[in-house]
């Protein structure tokens, strides 16, 4: 009958489906801190995520031009994970360096399309960073149009002050322009200078500076410093 939602509706059963899983991640995240943490730890965690503020500096690189190949020095090793290896490829020593438990949302990513890259040489790890293609950060950050996001890189204390940082964003951006897209972003905090330097020096141009406050993870407001003004806005996540 019309106006009469069928049962199996799946316009109807949809956002029944979404909430669910939503509450289920919500859930797991909080019981996977208070093992970490403890439970007075977890209520300044929880306290935390009522109101937050947050700052950036936003940088852009174009991948409209050819750019060269990272050169690798001997013995270094650049992986590529995806959907398609993840699970098979994944050690305990790779798992820790990631962070453990704190990665699994990022890996959860990786399985359904981000990409993971990792350097290595011979058995010891010294880098990783990811894309991420589909996250609501880009929003939080001030972008339009969701442009692949690089986040969440790390360089072991070991490999520190060899510019493995800038090549491995390099090697990055190489791989988006490959599979077409023609920009790319990536943020840091605005008190690290070293991240700010290998970012500068791997071609990105900074294009924000982005003062968020985030109100029960979900309501958003900005003020975005650009090169034409200061603008802000309200958005809902």
């Amino acid at each position: 009958m019309e106006g009469v939602a069928q049962k199996n509706d799946p316009h109807v059963e949809q956002p029944v489906v979404t909430v669910a899983m939503n509450l289920q991640h919500i859930t797991g995240r909080i019981e996977r801190y208070r093992r970490q943490h403890g439970i007075l730890g977890t209520l300044g965690f929880l306290a935390s995520r009522i109101v937050r503020h947050q700052r950036y500096l936003v940088f852009e690189a174009s991948l409209t031009t050819p750019r060269s190949c990272t050169e690798w020095r001997a013995g270094e090793r650049l992986q590529l994970f995806g959907p398609e290896n993840i699970d098979f490829e994944m050690t305990p020593q790779l798992q820790d360096f990631l962070g453990g438990e704190q990665a699994l949302e990022h890996l959860a990513g990786v399985r359904n399309g981000d990409r993971l890259f990792v350097v290595s040489s011979g058995s010891e790890l010294h880098h990783c960073g990811y894309i991420l293609f589909q996250t609501r950060q880009t929003r939080i950050l001030g972008e339009t149009g969701n442009p692949p996001l690089i986040a969440s890189c790390l360089t072991a204390p070991s490999a520190r002050g060899r510019g493995l940082y800038r090549r491995a964003l390099n090697a990055e951006l190489c791989y988006l322009r490959s599979q077409g897209y023609e920009r790319a972003v990536i943020e840091t905090d605005p008190e690290n200078v070293a991240s700010r330097k290998g970012i500068e020096a791997a071609g990105f141009q900074l294009c924000r500076e982005a003062n968020v406050w985030i109100v029960l993870n979900w309501m958003v407001y900005q003020k975005m410093a650009e090169s034409g003004g200061v603008k802000r806005r309200l958005l809902f996540l």
